[in-house]
């Protein structure tokens, strides 16, 4: 089989799946095999939930999850007012969906994927997946098997009907602007490599605007928010280069302005605080290539190659594994002596010029032992104090941890 576009072909790549799993199922049971299955379902069943449902994400005065709803084989994306429902137990109850003491609806189905799942041929496979900053619009895209691609849609929130436009193909990125008036989304060529951007103006009839167009072959264009919705950053990977564009989200049509450039297969992630961008990188330092990332700084209105600096001081033995950002705090994951640590520092800063970790007066927060992974959850409201972590360890299940 060598096009998958071939509809023949890739029927006979099913049959084949089919035949490899029916083998692997005969090879365990002629091995006496279901005895050891039935035993360590009976040891992994107490460690993991019962719980049908994504733990709730609060953004704003809402609350968004996923729930599986019982007979049915994909998930259903909902949320519901904070506020209404501070504390509750269980998503998989009957009323889960209705305050029996108001006696009204509190639960807002915004996307079921068994619906879905109709239009897309049975399948119901979601890359992106992003909600408006205003929580009027979803923006999302599914795997079409037909096309080999994932499509865009639109979906507005308060009727449940999706929108004319946008709706393309082989989309790979999506960002908001204009406080969710208008939607940025990248699209690839024949070959999978995303090179366009385009701008769609929710609720006009114009065709979406070409904001930019790759045609460096070797060249791939990647797009996404800065936690506060101010900026879109571009990021243009190539074999000669790594860079790194800024769009001002209130006008997205404006021109890009680069803000930074290195060598290429660099990490480079850029976010915005009042009027300071911060970048996360382990692009070559001169020469030198980077042990590990690192953090720089430069302000907005002189932000260039030549104009950021460190923020925090190389310190042997630890190591910056990631950052993340709200309004008030900027949270490190650091790596020292093998042994994760978790530490929030308060913003803005109060050193000019690069400063020991020490002098930034950390706020170490406690972990389990053993920990060998930290992983920064989805944290999409930038005003709340609260931000969400996934904890790995050898010797517990993951845990997500506010």
């Amino acid at each position: 089989m060598s096009n998958f576009s071939d509809s023949v072909s890739m029927r006979h790549m099913d049959v084949y799946m089919e035949q490899e799993e029916k083998y692997a199922e005969a090879v365990m049971i002629a091995a006496d095999a279901d005895r050891l299955q039935r035993k360590i379902q009976i040891e992994m069943a107490p460690r993991m939930s019962s719980e049908l449902c994504s733990p709730p994400v609060r953004w704003g005065p809402w609350l968004y999850y996923r729930r599986v709803e019982e007979g049915k084989p994909f998930p259903v994306l909902c949320r519901r007012k904070a506020s209404l429902q501070e504390e509750f137990i269980s998503y998989n109850t009957r009323s889960v969906g209705f305050d029996l003491t108001a006696g009204k609806r509190i639960e807002q189905k915004l996307l079921d994927y068994n619906a879905e799942s109709e239009r897309f041929g049975g399948y119901s496979y979601e890359e992106l997946s992003e909600v408006s900053p205003d929580h009027r619009f979803l923006a999302y895209t599914m795997y079409d098997k037909e096309k080999d691609s994932f499509t865009l849609s639109v979906r507005d929130l308060a009727s449940g009907t999706l929108l004319d436009k946008p709706r393309a193909d082989r989309v790979a990125n999506l960002s908001w602007a204009m406080d969710g008036k208008a939607l940025l989304y990248t699209v690839t060529n024949s070959e999978k490599r995303p090179h366009r951007i385009f701008c769609s103006m929710l609720g006009s009839t114009k065709d979406d605007v070409l904001i930019l167009e790759e045609s460096d072959e070797n060249a791939y264009v990647n797009i996404r928010n800065t936690k506060d919705f101010q900026f879109i950053t571009v990021n243009i990977f190539s074999n000669t280069s790594s860079k790194v564009y800024l769009i001002n989200a209130a006008e997205p049509l404006n021109n890009m302005t680069l803000v930074w450039e290195c060598e290429p297969l660099s990490n480079c992630i850029i976010e915005h605080h009042h009027k300071i961008l911060y970048l996360f990188t382990n692009a070559a330092k001169g020469a030198v290539p980077a042990d590990s990332h690192y953090l720089l700084c430069s302000r907005l209105e002189a932000s260039g190659y030549g104009n950021w600096e460190n923020v925090i001081l190389e310190e042997p033995a630890v190591s910056l594994e990631d950052v993340d950002f709200c309004d008030t705090h900027m949270v490190l994951v650091l790596k020292e002596d093998k042994r994760y640590r978790l530490c929030s520092i308060l913003l803005p800063l109060d050193t000019k010029g690069p400063a020991h970790l020490e002098s930034l007066h950390p706020c170490f927060l406690p972990l389990p032992n053993h920990v060998c992974q930290i992983q920064s959850g989805p944290n999409y409201d930038y005003y709340s104090s609260i931000m969400r972590f996934t904890i790995s360890s050898p010797v517990m299940p993951d845990a997500v941890v506010d």
